[in-house]
């Protein structure tokens, strides 16, 4: 997997790359990759995460989706110049039944089929307290603030809400939660995304001393550079 990765230039950071060969050189793993649901259908810049969906099953791996049905009521800063339009939960639930029929076409190998799960089920069941004490205790505003997601917004001078402010805390929480209730140990994404993976890898290390790692790929751009 990760040699025909690299060999299609797939492969942008690794939070531990050797360690993560030898894995995958051992044993089947399961990998996901998150998908925000603004839209009902999915866009060309999720073309090469969905090609690395395939080459996953392909190469024995099973592939996890993860809608944000959760996260995506927050807004995910990586990227933007302001804070997203508030989407209603329900747009949401069929933006998601939009993008399912997207991953039918593509991911249809029976064998390590792909498993869909949405994080509303976890994220919209968390007592707030106990989230900030099990959870955000793990993490330093210091830090988080060096993260681009955080630094762009904040040194060109426009507005992050503190809803934003609180993505990357809740992304850490699904690879927690998939590492706890599917076994998953690797998290994939598009660089934008490095520091977000890098807090999940981080967090289940702290919660519960498993190995997990992160990938990133490059991002699909204009001519211009932007995303």
């Amino acid at each position: 997997f990760l040699k025909e990765m690299s060999d299609r230039g797939y492969i942008n950071q690794c939070t531990d790359i050797d360690n993560l060969d030898k894995l995958l050189s051992k044993k089947r793993v399961k990998a996901y990759i998150g998908f925000d649901c603004t839209a009902d259908s999915l866009h060309v810049g999720s073309l090469m995460q969905i090609m690395i969906l395939r080459l996953l099953q392909k190469h024995g791996h099973q592939p996890i989706v993860l809608f944000g049905g959760g996260t995506t009521l927050i807004g995910d800063p990586s990227g933007k110049d302001s804070t997203r339009k508030i989407i209603l939960k329900k747009t949401i639930k069929n933006n998601i039944l939009g993008i399912k029929d997207n991953f039918k076409k593509l991911l249809i190998r029976k064998k390590n089929k792909a498993i869909f799960v949405n994080n509303e089920n976890w994220l919209g069941k968390l007592n707030y307290i106990n989230f900030l004490r099990e959870v955000g205790s793990h993490f330093t505003i210091n830090k988080m603030l060096t993260f681009d997601s955080v630094k762009l917004r904040l040194d060109r001078e426009q507005s992050l809400s503190y809803m934003e402010f609180n993505y990357m805390i809740l992304q850490a929480y699904d690879f927690l939660e998939l590492n706890k209730k599917e076994n998953c140990v690797l998290q994939i994404g598009g660089s934008d995304q490095w520091g977000n993976i890098v807090n999940g890898v981080e967090l289940i290390k702290r919660y519960s001393n498993n190995q997990a790692f992160g990938l990133t790929t490059p991002l699909i751009t204009l001519a211009t550079g932007a995303k």
